[in-house]
């Protein structure tokens, strides 16, 4: 073809049929000129006009054949089945609107299922080159231990050691103290992870040196939110926990520091090495102390080293460091830390298996769905399709059409797919708080790759189940077809039960989907409630940290003692109490006691004297906390006095009376002496936490907590934040008041995780049963269409609408029941399995495993949702005229 022919081609193909009279000239000149030969053979003009006309053909035919040279090959084909795939969707609104709803709604929570864990626990830890080659150790250990690893291993890796989410009292040229989450770091840090400031320097081993002036790197949303972007700021002075400290570097915009979505972010960091008076973390000498782990330690691999082996050689160094004989054979578990949530293998295997089921059940139920709305309207159109194939259409033109319209249907779905996916990611982003720097930097949207693999299944599904007809009827006997009998020749497919099959599937997968996400929803609100077992009106507090408001340790002690008899003075105030942490805190049991010879891990709380008394909490046995019983904490012989909830009495001691009886930790004894009634729970842990409960000693006093000291206030009338400021600048102008709250906001705010992951997880539930009553109403209404006739033979025949409402919803009736079943079962056997491969699924869903609410109510739901959407198409079958019914064709 030559470039003339291409572009006249291309230019017939923009034109619509050739209106260009020479060509009915150039016809008329060939007619005449036959007709002129066969006069010359002496026939009649009327029986030469009819051979010339019979030599020359179709005009019809002619004239297409001429436009088909004027046009590219196969496109003006393709354009008609195009034209004829647009016409027959706009023929059929419902039909197209319930498929592209099916694919968006598919798409869209395939998008918002994967963004849980893509953006999550897969997405690459930012601003860091390389983070692949980035492992992390799970437990803390000493300081001490770092330099060994560091020194050891110069040739597998390169070593830095951190402890993160470090509370600093930060005060910016002369303005309030405020309380910003920063790390400690070892020199080595930034190098090791390879990072570059965009201001200044980083901490360098060489100038950093023990015992050196603090000096400070801040990150880049502490310079553009506190420090207003300063061009400048290299130099500037910030006042940390009472001493000046200039700030050397800026990080990057998009550096959060290492596993940022597990520890938090920092907003500044210290070098480890410096003067220890800069943090209570490192009072006591923790970097030559072995008995302090306290630094969690991040590796780099070298190109060629794996993690296998850097396990290997860590665990033999670690053994060697072992020197305790209760220590003996302990070693370090390495992870990768190249995701922005570091998470253990199996945690990651559960996590991915959990989403990887969701999502594909979701995928799963899009395509039944599919399958069963095609093959449903491909065998009303069985009538068409014998049609066209009787005069003269080919199978493949056929099938060519077919493409066409589920190619059609396919990209406006997937469409509707990706404006539904951003839709709900905007939606979930709104959720999330807009102070959270990891947020504003990585607004996640729809994920790309999850929107494109759930369109690309679906749209093979599509076009597959939309071929099944066409290939069916190119083998039956066409009269037959004509006669509106398509299905006398399906039999194998009707014996098959494929449709059936279809939406026993969608309602397996939709079973199967909202009971996931009931137990997965309803786990998380019951773990995240919090019920303390009095009356929590009445209580306040707030938290003080004189270590780092500059205060010495002879200082904080004398200030934390005199603190609950002032505000005891004020007018309303019942009673005051100290507390190590913020009440109702997460804490996790993680703390090993031994009783005889069982261990068992629990929650270790610190609490001040006539603590339970100021909360109102029921002391079941023995007293509570005086003064007199508070030991010092020098002496680690000496038996302390422990309360314990009821949570500990049983998990501790069963059914004997606790009273009286001794706890060991460590190398500290407690007596038990005091059962009160307080039930905390952990993040998303769906039973009380055992709890016990020791006293504030001095020491404890000295050393302050990392979140502060909470001071408890049990008022009449609520005291006032300005109050409570006078009175702590009475005692000491230096000290500052954070995290003022009342219980009852504190719990309510507590309670909001679980409905953050309901509003979170219920749209996939939701959007999933509304997906499978879309499929179950369209297919119904295509098999009531199909069968119209029969059924209105049946209504000739004298049945009533009664029963032409049972005989169409009996049908679904056994579809839904039947999988209903088989998605129930399959629910409870993925929770079971899930549970039985990861503790904290087991802590969230096992809990409300049997809930009735869910295991009854849930199914029964479901059928009675269903069970609507086949009464409306079977409410029309009712009203079908006999009359017009039987007159069709």
């Amino acid at each position: 073809m030559t470039l003339r022919e291409l572009c006249c081609r291309i230019a017939g193909l923009l034109r619509r049929q050739d209106p260009d009279a020479d060509l009915d000239v150039e016809i008329s000149s060939h007619l005449e000129l036959a007709k002129a030969r066969y006069l010359h053979r002496g026939m009649s003009e009327a029986e030469a006009r009819r051979l010339a006309a019979l030599e020359f053909g179709s005009l019809a035919t002619a004239r297409e054949n001429v436009w088909e040279q004027r046009r590219m090959p196969g496109i003006a084909s393709l354009v008609q089945d195009l034209q004829y795939a647009a016409r027959g969707v706009r023929k059929s609104p419902g039909f197209a609107f319930v498929t592209v709803a099916t694919l968006a709604l598919g798409i869209g929570l395939c998008s918002l299922v994967y963004s849980g864990l893509g953006t999550g626990i897969l997405r690459p830890l930012p601003g860091v080159p390389d983070p692949d080659r980035l492992a992390l150790a799970l437990a803390p250990v000493p300081y001490h231990w770092f330099e060994s690893y560091r020194d050891q291993g110069k040739t597998a890796w390169t070593a830095a050691a951190f402890i993160p989410s470090v509370p600093f009292a930060v005060a910016i040229e002369g303005a309030t103290p405020e309380r910003i989450t920063g790390a400690l770091v070892s020199p080595e840090y930034f190098s090791t992870l390879r990072v570059r400031p965009m201001l200044g320097r980083f901490f360098d081993p060489r100038i950093e040196t023990a015992g050196t002036s603090p000096v400070a790197v801040v990150t880049e949303h502490f310079w553009r939110t506190r420090l207003n972007a300063d061009p400048h700021a290299i130099g500037r002075t910030l006042r940390v926990n009472g001493r000046a400290v200039p700030i050397v570097g800026v990080g990057s915009r998009d550096f959060f520091g290492a596993a940022p979505g597990s520890f938090g972010v920092p907003d500044i960091f210290i070098p480890a090495t410096a003067d220890p008076s800069i943090a209570p973390e490192l009072h006591d000498d923790p970097l030559h102390r072995t008995a302090r782990p306290e630094f969690f330690v991040l590796l780099r691999l070298a190109p060629r080293t794996t993690m296998a082996a850097a396990q290997a050689r860590l665990d033999v160094a670690t053994r060697a460091l072992n020197k305790g004989p209760e220590r003996r054979g302990l070693s370090m578990q390495l992870i990768s830390a190249s995701a922005l949530v570091p998470l253990p293998k199996a945690a990651r295997v559960a996590l991915a298996t959990f989403y990887g089921v969701l999502v594909f059940t979701i995928l799963g139920l899009t395509c039944a769905n599919l399958g069963g709305l095609l093959l449903a309207r491909g065998a009303a159109r069985g009538r068409e399709f014998a049609i066209r194939l009787s005069i003269g259409a080919g199978r493949a033109r056929l099938v060519r059409q077919l493409l066409t319209e589920s190619a059609i249907l396919a990209a406006a779905g997937g469409l509707a797919g990706f404006v539904a996916a951003n839709a709900i990611s905007s939606l979930v982003l709104r959720t999330q708080s807009a102070s959270n720097p990891l947020i504003e930097i990585m607004n996640p949207g729809p994920d790309l790759g999850a929107v494109l693999f759930a369109f690309a299944i679906s749209a093979v599904a599509a076009a597959g189940f939309g071929l099944l007809p066409a290939l069916a009827v190119t083998r039956l006997d066409l009269m037959d077809a004509m006669k509106a009998n398509f299905t006398a020749g399906m039999h194998r497919y009707r014996r098959l039960g494929l449709r059936n099959a279809f939406v026993v599937c969608q309602m397996a997968a939709a079973t199967m989907l909202v009971l996931i996400m009931g137990f997965f929803v309803v786990g998380a609100k019951y773990g995240s409630r919090t019920e303390p077992g009095f009356d929590t009106a009445p209580i306040s507090f707030f938290s003080v940290d004189p270590a780092r408001d500059g205060l010495t340790r002879g200082e904080s002690a004398a200030v934390l003692r005199s603190l609950p008899e002032r505000l005891a003075r004020l007018p309303g105030v019942d009673g005051v109490s100290l507390a190590g942490r913020p009440l109702f805190g997460n804490a996790d049991p993680t703390t090993p006691v031994s009783v005889v010879s069982v261990t068992r891990p629990v929650a270790l709380e610190q609490v001040g004297s006539r603590f339970f008394a100021t909360l109102g909490a029921t002391v079941l046995r023995g007293a509570d906390f005086e003064n007199r019983d508070l030991p010092s904490g020098d002496n680690s012989r000496e038996v302390v006095p422990a309360a314990i909830n009821q949570a500990a009495a049983t998990e501790l001691f069963g059914d004997r009376d606790p009273l009286g009886r001794r706890i060991r930790q460590g190398d500290r004894t407690f007596q038990v002496s005091a059962v009160v009634r307080y039930a905390p729970r952990a993040m998303l842990m769906g039973r009380p936490i055992p709890t016990v409960f020791v006293p504030l000693t001095a020491k404890d006093l000295e050393h302050g907590a990392a979140e502060g000291t909470t001071v408890v206030v049990r008022a009449r009338t609520q005291v006032g934040i300005a109050e409570l400021r006078r009175e702590l600048a009475a005692i000491d102008s230096r000290l500052t008041l954070f995290h003022p709250q009342t219980l009852p906001e504190y719990l309510a705010e507590s309670d909001r995780l679980g409905s953050k992951i309901a509003a979170f997880y219920s749209p996939v539930g939701v959007f999933g049963l509304l997906l499978a009553c879309l499929g179950l109403a369209g297919v119904t209404a295509h098999t009531v269409q199909r069968r119209s006739k029969e059924i209105g033979i049946r209504m000739a025949l004298g049945a009533q609408r009664s029963q032409v409402l049972r005989l169409v919803m009996g049908e679904g009736a056994v579809m839904v029941a039947a999988g209903t079943a088989l998605g129930f079962a399959a629910a409870t056997a993925f929770v079971r399995v899930l549970s039985a491969g990861s503790v904290q699924m087991a802590q969230l869903i096992g809990p409300v495993a049997s809930n009735p609410a869910l295991t009854v109510g849930v199914p029964a739901f479901l059928v009675a949702f269903a069970a609507i959407a086949c009464y409306v198409p079977a409410r029309r079958a009712a009203t079908i005229d006999p009359l017009a019914a039987l007159r069709e064709d």
